[in-house]
């Protein structure tokens, strides 16, 4: 997972009450809530098939990810807080943050065309 997610764009995952925003350039929890309250009507919407508005909250998902990347950038951080925090996941936890990744890598596709 750990090297997956160093692959993908920076996006806002939800892990148990907390939300964090993962990708190659990022980890870093999100105290945004309305940011957090775009991770809930995605999957909502998403859910329900209606990808019309899952695409509207995916954008606004990746533009608060973008928005919350630090300069300088440090791959080497990165990657150790990363690990750290997929480390610390209980099983559970772990199991729905891959079924988010699933759902990005999908929907990167199908909003990035």
């Amino acid at each position: 997972m750990l090297e997956q997610l160093l692959t993908l764009p920076g996006f806002l995952y939800q892990l148990g009450n907390k939300y964090y925003f993962l990708g190659k350039w990022i980890c870093k929890e999100c105290p945004d809530t309305d940011a957090a309250d775009c991770v809930y009507m995605y999957a909502m919407c998403r859910n329900a098939s209606d990808m019309t508005e899952a695409g509207f909250y995916f954008q606004k998902l990746r533009a608060y990810s973008d928005l919350a990347l630090e300069v300088p950038y440090n791959p080497q951080l990165i990657r150790k807080n990363m690990k750290e925090l997929l480390a610390s996941l209980p099983e559970t936890a772990a199991q729905k943050l891959n079924a988010q990744i699933e759902a990005f890598s999908e929907d990167l596709l199908r909003y990035s065309q």
